[in-house]
């Protein structure tokens, strides 16, 4: 099966915006939660996890819609438990090609760290509205 092939520069353009959009949602939410005139950690460590989670979101989907075929080199996705820490263990194929194997990688990052944090995130949610 051939692969279409990867427009690099839409992937970094793409790298830009959910960087931007991340630090965005940082800033916004540091300003929003006062954590700049009054300094809390809870209210630091929530805004730094809303931020991952638009940046992974944003990178990850527009990467579905830019270069598709990056799930491709996606073999297997293991649980893993050591100790008190689980961990994903996303398993790929190389490409051949370095550059594409790099994004491949910052793209499987991108796509467990929006899995990983979304579980919590509707969690604290539920909790918020219901709790």
């Amino acid at each position: 099966m051939t692969q279409k092939p990867v427009d690099f520069s839409k992937l970094r353009t793409l790298m830009l915006v959910a960087v931007s959009a991340g630090l965005g949602v940082l800033l916004y939410f540091l300003w929003k939660l006062s954590v700049f005139t009054d300094f809390q950690i809870g209210w630091a460590a929530l805004s730094l996890g809303l931020a991952a989670i638009t940046w992974s979101a944003v990178f990850y989907f527009g990467c579905l819609v830019i270069a598709g075929s990056m799930t491709d080199y996606i073999i297997s996705d293991d649980t893993v438990i050591k100790g008190d820490n689980v961990e994903l263990v996303s398993k790929t194929r190389t490409s051949g090609d370095e550059r594409l194997d790099s994004w491949i990688e910052k793209f499987v990052f991108a796509r467990n760290t929006f899995g990983m944090a979304v579980l919590p995130l509707l969690i604290l949610i539920g909790l918020y509205f219901w709790g």
